[in-house]
């Protein structure tokens, strides 16, 4: 049986399955391509973006079960990656950490093949061909295509999943109110006094039209040691998608607009300045985060969750946030990838029904959903969602320091 994997910047195939991811900023196309590495498949990824652009996007990740259990059972690993904060009891792992230690495990012969790696590939269709799901894709570079054929094509193509659009066509990422700005920024670039109030925490600020919080992370080689690692902060605004002001930050230095990120490097120079000058007014070391912050980046906050994850008899499966995007409140998108993969395996292995699967799935989303949509209200209002009444207790669980 042939299988296809798409995910949103990079595709992969495997031997009597193919797969075709497209990763592009999360890790959901790494897990499912080791997972179906480990069930004995020849793997070869073909990734969207070049080498230069595969770097961390300043995010910090909450190491859920899933995503523990995926390490645990997968990349069975003695090194440590991840640091655990005593304020909230997070345990933040900086992204790039994991995307370096998942894409060697791929390219490891542990499994009797050597999995191939290819950038600059662009899945551009899917679609099925009597009992085969057909998958073309592109070099970005030369324009050369090429076409694969499938049993089962795996969607893993991001929030704007091109794939996905093929068979929910009017499901599109809602504008959620608010943007986030980002930064990372290395421990000892910051004052002592610094290091003191924000290491080892996660640690929240009510502003007047949202809230920071910053977490505390290994580096991006992956060090653990004190003044070796560093601070991922996010500015969460509300702000009107159509009003002037979000149009002025959606535009880069070279007059595109976008809709949902500026990249590092991108922001306009009179943009930026206008954040610093209103950031006086926040706590100190945040202020300091974001004043030597070299190369910050903003995104439009968006959700949306489809209805189904099978389709095509069960010959196309949507996973990640091209099944389900959630507000990044719970940190749950990387978590929901590895339960997905995780899930797979076990279909693979006879231990579950597609059905089944697909049920877990959709009850993860809407759950996960639920939750982050809730907790994001507590956190811009200080006022404890009904929903969330029983989870958390805000004056234990949530100090403004």
């Amino acid at each position: 049986m042939n299988i296809v994997v798409v995910r949103s910047s990079f595709a992969l195939q495997i031997s009597r399955a193919r797969l075709i991811f497209k990763v592009g900023g999360s890790l959901s196309g790494l897990i499912h391509a080791i997972v179906f590495q480990k069930l004995g498949h020849k793997v070869h990824v073909l990734e969207k973006s070049s080498e230069a652009l595969l770097q961390s996007q300043a995010a910090g990740l909450n190491a859920g079960p899933d995503v523990q259990k995926f390490i645990n059972e997968c990349i069975l690993t003695d090194k440590p990656y991840s640091k655990t904060c005593d304020l909230f009891e997070v345990v933040n792992i900086e992204e790039q950490v994991l995307y370096e230690m998942f894409k060697t495990k791929l390219s490891s012969d542990e499994n009797g093949e050597v999995a191939v790696y290819e950038t600059q590939k662009l899945v551009q269709e899917v679609k099925r061909n009597g009992e085969k799901m057909v998958v073309g894709y592109s070099d970005t570079t030369t324009g050369v295509s090429g076409v694969l054929q499938a049993d089962l094509v795996i969607a893993a193509d991001g929030s704007h999943s091109q794939v996905r659009k093929t068979v929910l066509p009017g499901l599109t990422p809602e504008y959620a109110g608010y943007i986030t700005w980002r930064g990372a920024i290395p421990e000892s670039s910051v004052s002592e006094e610094t290091r003191k109030v924000l290491r080892d925490r996660v640690i929240l600020f009510r502003t007047e039209r949202g809230y920071t919080i910053s977490y505390y992370v290994p580096s991006e080689s992956g060090s653990l040691e004190a003044g070796d690692c560093q601070f991922i902060w996010i500015w969460y605004e509300t702000i009107d998608e159509k009003s002037e002001e979000f149009q002025e930050i959606f535009t880069d230095i070279d007059g595109k607009k976008h809709s949902t990120t500026i990249p590092r490097g991108k922001m306009q120079t009179n943009v930026w300045a206008k954040k610093l000058q209103s950031a006086t007014s926040l706590s100190t070391p945040f202020t300091e985060l974001l004043q030597k912050t070299a190369d910050p980046f903003v995104s439009a906050i968006r959700e949306c969750s489809a209805p189904n994850a099978v389709f095509h008899d069960g010959k196309l499966l949507l996973v990640g946030d091209a099944f389900a995007l959630f507000r990044p409140h719970v940190g749950s998108s990387t978590n929901q990838a590895a339960m997905q993969a995780m899930g797979l395996a076990d279909l693979f292995l006879g231990k579950q029904t597609t059905e089944e699967w697909e049920k877990t799935s959709v009850e993860y989303a809407r759950k996960t959903g639920a939750l982050s949509k809730a907790f994001g209200e507590y956190c811009f209002t200080w006022k404890v969602p009904g929903s969330l009444g029983g989870a958390i207790k805000p004056d234990e669980e949530l100090k403004n320091d």
